[in-house]
């Protein structure tokens, strides 16, 4: 039944869902050079969505790191309970129960089981039916080879070293497909192997070869991740909750989706100015695709008032997408089965909602009735500046010797917003410092030159501390040292704003320091001279107060705060207060 299904799809259907969930297989993805200790190719859509992550009662898996996976595929059938209600996730999985396991994956994931496999194995008698017949399936395809030719040692427990070994030969399998797969269209079936591995565990160099390979394999493909930064635990055993995560992240990279219509973006989060790949599943109880069924295809940016009282669309908050001019009905098919599309380029900083449902032309789209899939972008506007700041004090003119300064290089957008840009190249070249009395030093990365990469959250954090160079002495005191941070060689052609304390303070900041050097992109200065009063800051809770009609005047409060050179506040001084009013100027709290 699954041949028949699969030789159903129609051609465009099977291209335009291998552009997607075959994305991280095929050859013209993989990045000549991944970054070493991180998944550089996992997949970039899931099989565990929609229907798939629906609770199946399972009570000892529940807010466990495993109970998506667990549900998932209970879902597709590829597992089950130990009871009704228990799944036992911290049992050790068996090597029967991964050839079962692989067996009932094996049609999700498009990989053609042998019919009648051939039994040479003496040992599985005392294994059920589905059991031994799984067992000579795995084998048969080389997922599972025996430990000889007539003994496959079912009870022993699955390492983690094997457990990738087995997974990669499954991805391997899957690829060669039988229309679901690559192999629809002619790929290499080698193709696997061209996943440039990391080489970031310090704990497999006694593991097979063939182990060793899957398992920097898998960890590319984000399938097993290690125990560590450094280490795999290759001999530590796979419990049934570990093989659930690892099957439905290895189930990602091939065609298996939930039953029922699906809706997934390739990224949750855009820029107003860029399109994200989104990709719709169409499939019947079986699990099979439904090349036929219409798709039609919906957003709004306003998803509260997206649909009225009586479930219909709203024609100014909704907008079809593709062909179609009317929202919310199927005057042509944006597309047919499986399909891929991509967002528009114009969607406003915000959110916006798609919406997915099958139906005949000329159905309409009813919010209480009608069975959708949904997904919501997240959409930010651009990368426009990296934005320089520091933790001194704000009417710091100098820090103390022996304090650290922290540097923070935010990328921003236009409207001064965090943005998440991740692998910004920034160059940032430190100068030497110079004390009053002629010495030289340098800081932690002073006088060099380094280029930093900004993290997950758009931002690079640099420290930098320098010590009195002198303690005792008659004159030790009005020693000052200086650090210039030259920030250059922005990638992607961001601008530099910078609101660094000095920076904001103007070129006279601190200017009783003697020997202070220009102030460039960022600055800091140390001195050991005694607190001495600087900054008189007066604040206020409101600008302003609008009298009432009654005349009884209003109450206001003026706060004045005194600091050092330092930017640390003065006590016990005196601080008067004026006014042209003479009751203007009440009591001090």
């Amino acid at each position: 039944m699954l041949l028949s299904g699969v030789r159903r799809r129609s051609w465009l259907a099977v291209v335009a869902l291998l552009g997607l969930v075959g994305s991280l297989l095929s050859v013209g993805v993989f990045p000549a050079a991944g970054v070493e200790g991180e998944a550089d190719n996992e997949a970039v859509f899931s099989a565990c969505v929609g229907a798939a992550l629906e609770s199946r009662g399972l009570t000892d898996v529940e807010g466990s790191f495993a109970e998506d996976a667990v549900n998932c595929l209970a879902h597709y059938g590829v597992t089950q309970g130990r009871t009704e209600a228990l799944f036992d996730p911290g049992s050790a999985v068996s090597r029967w129960q991964m050839a079962l396991f692989l067996a009932r994956a094996a049609g999700p994931a498009g990989v053609v089981l042998p019919a009648a496999p051939a039994d040479g194995f003496t040992d599985i008698g005392g294994v059920s039916e589905a059991g031994r017949t799984a067992i000579n399936q795995m084998a048969g395809l080389e997922i599972m080879p025996g430990v000889s030719s007539t003994v496959f040692n079912p009870d022993a427990a699955v390492s983690r070293a094997q457990m990738a070994q087995i997974l990669d030969a499954f991805l391997v399998a899957a690829e060669k497909g039988s229309g679901l797969g690559l192999g629809a269209l002619g790929m290499d079936t080698d193709e696997l192997s061209e996943v440039s591995p990391d080489d970031s565990f310090d704990d497999i160099a006694n593991v097979t070869r063939g182990e060793y390979s899957a398992i920097r394999r898998m960890f590319e493909l984000g399938v097993a991740r290690g125990t560590s930064d450094d280490n795999f635990s290759p001999g530590a055993l796979v419990t049934r909750a570990q093989m659930a995560v690892f099957i439905t992240r290895m189930l990602a990279h091939t065609v298996a989706r939930p039953a029922g219509i699906t809706i997934q973006a390739a990224e949750a989060s855009v820029y107003e100015s860029e399109i994200v790949d989104l990709a719709v599943s169409v499939r019947d109880a079986d699990l099979l695709p439904l090349p036929d069924a219409v798709v039609d295809v919906f957003y709004s940016s306003n998803p509260d008032d997206a649909f009225g009282e009586d479930g219909r669309c709203s024609d100014d908050d909704v907008t079809s997408w593709g062909n179609g001019s009317v929202a919310c009905e199927v005057e042509f098919a944006d597309g047919a089965g499986d399909l891929e599309l991509t967002s528009p380029t114009s969607l406003s900083a915000g959110s916006t909602t798609f919406w997915v449902w099958t139906g005949d032309l000329g159905d309409r789209y009813d919010a209480d009735e009608t069975v959708s899939s949904m997904v919501e972008l997240t959409v930010t506007k651009s990368p426009a500046k990296v934005r320089v700041t520091d933790d001194m004090a704000e009417n710091a003119a100098a820090a103390k010797f022996g304090d650290e300064v922290k540097f923070t290089l935010q990328v921003v957008d236009e409207d001064g917003n965090a943005v998440s840009e991740k692998d910004v190249d920034v160059t940032v070249s430190a100068t030497t410092v110079t004390n009053e009395l002629g010495s030289t030093g340098a800081l932690p990365g002073g006088g060099a030159t380094n280029t930093y990469k900004t993290d997950a959250s758009g931002k690079i954090e640099l420290s930098y501390r320098m010590n009195d160079p002198r303690t005792t002495g008659s004159d030790h005191r009005g020693d000052v040292a200086h650090l210039d941070l030259d920030i250059t060689n922005i990638s992607g052609g961001l601008e530099l704003e910078d609101k660094s304390t000095l920076e904001k303070a103007g070129p006279d900041a601190g200017a009783a320091v003697r020997n202070q050097p220009p102030v460039e992109d960022a600055a800091v200065v140390w001195r050991d001279t005694a607190a001495v009063a600087s900054v008189l800051t007066l604040t206020q809770d409101i600008e302003y107060h609008e009298a009432s009609a009654s005349g009884n005047g209003v109450a206001h409060t003026v706060r004045a705060t005194l600091t050092d050179q330092y930017g640390d506040p003065i006590s016990r001084r005196l601080v008067e207060f004026a006014s042209d009013d003479a009751a203007g100027v009440g009591a001090a709290p």
